[in-house]
C-alpha cells in the first residue's frame, strides 16, 4: 500500500534520525526503510512499526494524494513523469488540481498531466 513518504521523512529527519536509526527504532530491517523510502509502498505490519516508532497514528502515514499536491498550487515545480525506462521532466507553475489531473502552467502553453503519471516533484 502506499504511504506518505514525505511526511516520513519530515519525521525521520525532525528527529535526526538515519535511515539506520529509524530501522533499529521500528524493528524494521534497513533495507526495508530504504526501499519504503524510494518506493513510497509499505505493509500495513510496517506501516503500524513506523508509526510507533515515530509515536503517532498509522493514518498519519497514509498516502494523500491529492491534498499533497493542493500544496502546491501557485508555486514553481519540475514535474518528472513516464517510467524508469523513459521519463521527462517539465516545469511550471501549478495552476489546479482537481480529481485525478494536474493543470501546469509552463513557458510555451498549458499541460494537463495525470497525478498517476507524475514520478516524482522537485519543488
Amino acid at each position: 500500500m502506499k504511504i506518505n513518504v514525505h511526511e516520513l521523512l519530515r519525521l525521520r529527519k525532525a528527529r535526526s534520525w538515519s535511515q539506520d536509526e529509524l530501522a533499529i527504532a521500528s524493528g524494521l530491517n534497513l533495507r526495508t526503510i530504504q526501499r519504503i523510502e524510494k518506493e513510497a509502498s509499505a505493509s500495513l505490519q510496517s506501516k503500524k512499526a513506523l508509526a510507533s516508532a515515530f509515536d503517532i497514528d498509522v493514518h498519519d502515514l497514509e498516502y494523500k494524494e491529492l491534498s499533497m499536491l493542493q500544496e502546491l498550487k501557485g508555486k514553481t515545480v519540475s514535474i518528472a513523469m513516464g517510467t524508469t525506462d523513459f521519463s521527462y521532466v517539465l516545469k511550471g507553475e501549478v495552476i489546479e488540481i482537481k480529481d485525478s489531473w494536474l493543470k501546469l502552467k509552463t513557458k510555451k502553453h498549458m499541460e494537463y498531466i495525470r497525478v498517476d503519471a507524475i514520478v516524482r516533484i522537485l519543488a
